[in-house]
């Protein structure tokens, strides 16, 4: 008789789920930790926005406010593009926002353009330079009060039509020269200037991340996004050293104001607007009390861009503080010179530098011959003259706020001082 083992039962099927105290056990500390460090993560890229937006809200800037300029000091924008161009504004609106940005001169420059009617207008309290921005195989020019409809006959060779510039009773500047339409023509002399700073060129250097930063900050506060990109334009003031070496060499900043970026099917987004560009960077003339015997506050476009030629004048990032009233000089027992002019060297001759009151610990550089002989952190400087020579100053200030990373930033550089070797009798009068 067989005996029939039966078989065994089968195994319970292990369960999908483990008991809820193991479960409990192995689980819970990691769904906790995701749940606690989750909303971190997810909050993680709006710090850095709330700080941008905090910058925003929080940093104010001077604005339009023009601090306390010297007598016969005249503040205005250089290289400026309308809608006669490739501007979004007519001239009556541009002149309109340089007015709200307290300016007092203008010079418009539209490509190969020198027939708008509205720039023979030349107020008595607003000057208005007619100008031109040419284009040549060499890079840009601008042309500054040139006839209307020069050039008659244009060219597109650099050396000619700088040449046909000075001949129309023209003032010539390199336009953005280390750029994107860089100048290549260095060994052309016929120009009378150079612009160190162009807003446009400037705000190309910046990365990706500055100019996220920047249009970010630009709805709320759109005089710090344009302050937060501005940069040292180093190769140009190396080359305006080089070229001072040579001969004198007036150095502008550039607007290069169109308020326009052409979109598709002819759409134009106005931006950056005309304003807050004018409230950035300007150059502020010295005519003197008495400019040519006349009143400075009424003074012509003639006689503004007679200044600007022999560089009696400097340039300030005015967005960052204002800068009227800046002194450069080199005084002696012989001569006081500004930016522009000539003196002859004495033993006893002094630079002076004094920045604007109410302005935060500036850094100031002073450079002779391109070799920087002072960098101090002051509020002014009484240096001694080493002896003949170029010398220019730099005056910086850092960048306020969170997102400035307290970054130094250039706030003014001066046209330079032409210190000439003493004759005999200039050194027996000084004994």
């Amino acid at each position: 008789m067989s005996t029939t083992i039966p078989y065994p039962p089968a195994a319970p099927v292990c369960p999908h789920t483990l008991p809820d105290e193991l479960e409990q056990l192995v689980f819970s500390p990691t769904r906790s930790w995701t749940r606690r460090i989750l909303p971190w993560v997810l909050m993680g890229p709006l710090l850095p926005l709330g700080a941008v937006l905090l910058d925003g809200f929080f940093v104010h800037l001077p604005g339009d406010a023009v601090g306390v300029p010297a007598p016969g000091e005249r503040l205005g924008v250089i290289h400026v593009h309308t809608a006669a161009g490739h501007g979004s504004g007519t001239l009556p609106q541009v002149i309109s926002a340089a007015r709200d940005a307290n300016l007092s001169f203008l010079a418009v420059t539209d490509h190969n353009i020198t027939d708008n009617p509205a720039t023979l207008d030349d107020p008595s309290e607003f000057a208005v330079i007619a100008g031109n921005e040419l284009s040549t195989s060499s890079g840009h020019f601008l042309a500054l009060g040139v006839p209307p409809n020069w050039p008659s006959r244009p060219s597109y060779d650099a050396r000619t039509m700088l040449a046909e510039a000075h001949a129309a009773g023209g003032v010539t500047f390199l336009a953005h020269p280390y750029s994107k339409d860089p100048w290549s023509e260095w060994g052309a002399s016929d120009f009378d200037g150079m612009e160190i700073w162009n807003e446009d060129a400037v705000w190309r250097r910046n990365t990706v991340l500055d100019l996220l930063i920047s249009a970010i900050l630009y709805p709320v506060n759109n005089q710090l996004a344009m302050l937060r990109l501005a940069r040292t334009p180093e190769p140009n003031l190396a080359k305006w050293d080089e070229l001072l070496a040579q001969r004198p060499v007036a150095g502008i900043c550039g607007a290069d104001a169109h308020a326009a970026i052409h979109m598709w099917h002819g759409i134009v987004w106005r931006f950056p607007e005309y304003l807050p560009v004018f409230r950035l960077a300007r150059q502020h003339v010295l005519l003197g009390p008495h400019p040519q015997g006349g009143d400075p506050r009424v003074a012509s476009a003639t006689v503004i861009l007679d200044a600007l030629k022999r560089g009696h004048s400097f340039c300030a990032l005015d967005a960052i503080y204002p800068a009227s009233g800046f002194v450069n000089e080199i005084s002696s027992s012989v001569v006081t010179a500004g930016s522009g002019d000539f003196a002859p060297w004495t033993p006893n001759a002094h630079l002076r530098v004094i920045v604007p009151s109410g302005a935060s610990l500036p850094r100031i550089k002073v450079y002779r011959d391109g070799h920087k002989i002072v960098d101090k952190e002051a509020w002014s400087l009484d240096e001694p003259l080493p002896g003949p020579g170029c010398y220019r100053s730099e005056v910086y200030l850092r960048q306020p706020g969170l997102t400035g990373w307290h970054r130094w930033t250039l706030w003014i550089f001066s046209n330079p001082i032409y210190v000439t070797a003493s004759s005999p009798a200039v050194m027996a009068a000084s004994n």
